[in-house]
């Protein structure tokens, strides 16, 4: 709830807890009517529910709505449970980062990001609180979920095999067609399931006319063209079984609803983490440790400029699926590991690069379209 009391006694008090004003307290609201509160909370996130080894981050943004500068007294995080106190933490904020000590001044808005590790299954019950100078209540904001033990990965029957090495199927995969206009290297196979070669393909060498693009380790004879039907592999068979989610809002058993957040800055475990609708990369997602990562949207997949997906403690692009409901498309540099099969449509910006496949396989046409990139099977 909202309470006020007028600037220079008291400033404000934003609890995000149950609770009644007191009878002689002003609600503060955006009418007209009565004074803007001094300092607010103008973004909360939603807190979303981690299992073991997991790791979030969350943003928080206040701002000064006073005339005159007040002072952040400090920034802390209270604990109201039993789990380690290292499970939550305080780390660097993007600019303008909220510092204990400084003066935010009139007008101005800061962040503050929590990160969130939990080690043991529990309760996590805590609140992010930030103390300003004037007296007034502090402003305080709840963490709280139900820590799981780690998530199991859904029903899928995956062996990977080397039919997704060199040489091996499709590195790019499109139905009907495959149009590049730049200098595009693939180490692997160009195919179209649908279309007639070799007028569904463009832009490369062995294009007819002649494009920039180049094939690498083609497994054909035909320069790296391919055409008919979709190359028996065991990730095909892998995206055949999770294909029964793409474009739906059903969330498989076992998996991590990031519905709204936002990749960039996340380190995920291996499990299976999915989207109702849409899915955002902008910065960098870190998939850290040895094992099978699936990601499902119901939608699109879209990577901001220069975004990118890292591997780290034995992660492999060739352990990585992203099952996409519609369209996916990866902006300029950005530099992504995993699988992609999307229903409706593939688009890499200028430089941007994949380590792993790149496959529509929708019910309709469904295209991929390349601009001077770079394409390598995820090992």
């Amino acid at each position: 709830m909202f309470k006020y009391l007028r600037y220079g006694v008291s400033i404000l008090s934003l609890l995000f807890v149950t609770g009644v004003a007191n009878a002689n307290d002003l609600v503060c609201t955006t009418d007209a009517t009565v004074a803007a509160c001094p300092v607010v909370f103008t973004a909360i996130p939603t807190i979303t529910p981690l299992c073991i080894a997991q790791v979030g981050t969350f943003l928080y943004t206040i701002k000064n709505n006073a005339p005159v500068g007040i002072t952040l007294e400090s920034i802390s995080i209270n604990i109201h449970d039993s789990l380690p106190a290292a499970t939550t933490s305080i780390v660097a904020a993007p600019v303008p980062a909220c510092v204990a000590g400084q003066v935010l001044g009139a007008g101005k808005s800061c962040n503050v990001v929590v990160s969130i590790q939990p080690t043991v299954v529990g309760i996590l019950n805590r609140q992010l609180e930030i103390v300003v100078e004037g007296g007034q209540a502090p402003l305080v904001s709840p963490i709280q979920f139900t820590v799981c033990g780690t998530p199991p990965v859904p029903p899928v029957d995956i062996t990977y095999g080397p039919e997704l090495t060199t040489p091996r199927g499709c590195e790019i995969l499109a139905a009907p067609t495959v149009t590049n206009t730049g200098p595009t290297a693939v180490n692997g196979d160009v195919c179209t399931s649908t279309g007639v070669l070799p007028a569904s393909i463009t832009g490369f060498t062995f294009s007819t006319p002649p494009g920039p693009g180049i094939i690498t380790n083609p497994s054909s004879g035909t320069g790296g063209f391919g055409s008919g039907a979709i190359p028996t592999t065991r990730a095909q068979t892998s995206f055949n079984t999770i294909d029964t989610y793409i474009g739906t809002t059903v969330i498989p058993a076992g998996c991590v609803n990031l519905t709204g957040m936002n990749l960039g800055g996340l380190t995920l475990t291996p499990g299976c983490y999915t989207f109702s609708s849409s899915a955002l990369l902008s910065g960098i997602l870190t998939l850290n440790g040895a094992g099978f990562y699936y990601f499902i949207t119901g939608s699109t997949l879209t990577t901001a400029t220069g975004s990118s997906v890292i591997l780290e403690g034995g992660a492999t692009a060739g352990h990585v699926f992203w099952a996409i409901g519609t369209s996916a498309t990866l902006g300029v540099g950005t530099i992504f590991n995993g699988n992609i099969l999307a229903n409706v449509a593939i688009s890499m910006d200028t430089g941007a690069s994949i380590n792993g496949v790149a496959w529509t396989n929708g019910p309709i046409a469904a295209a991929v379209t390349l601009q001077g990139n770079t394409a390598t099977p995820g090992t």
